[in-house]
């Protein structure tokens, strides 16, 4: 909850400390870190922070060394995203704004990682985690 995030190393069953990073050095406010993921092609990391910021931050992933540099941020466009979720392709991003009742649709660029917002918005009461299904097979 502090919006600091500790990278470590996982070989043969060992974890290995590697960086702390967060790009709030000069922030005062609630941070309040909420969800953090991987884009599926490895090179992305997100997280989201609800209090005082409502954004979700991209940093870049060092493929070598595993060290994460500050790609940007996007504000979330509504209050307290809690949770959000890449879509399988990589191309897209929601973001569950729980405090203001809305799903919001990014766009994600797949070369710097930054997040572009869509006029797409889904009002829904309260929304704390979304997950991609597999639809039911048609009979």
């Amino acid at each position: 909850l502090t919006g600091t995030i500790d990278v470590f190393r996982y070989r043969d069953g060992k974890l290995t400390f590697v960086q702390t990073t967060s790009h709030l050095s000069d922030f005062t406010g609630r941070s309040d870190a909420a969800d953090i993921h991987v884009s599926p092609d490895g090179k992305f990391l997100y997280a989201s922070y609800r209090g005082d910021l409502n954004e979700i931050v991209a940093y870049r992933i060092d493929q070598k060394s595993g060290k994460l540099t500050f790609a940007g941020k996007q504000s979330s466009l509504g209050l307290g995203p809690r949770n959000f979720v890449i879509d399988p392709t990589g191309k897209y991003v929601l973001v569950a704004n729980q405090k203001s009742d809305s799903v919001v649709l990014f766009y994600r660029d797949t070369e710097t990682g930054l997040l572009t917002p869509s006029d797409k918005k889904i009002d829904v009461g309260s929304p704390v985690c979304l997950v991609f299904a597999a639809a039911p097979k048609q009979q």
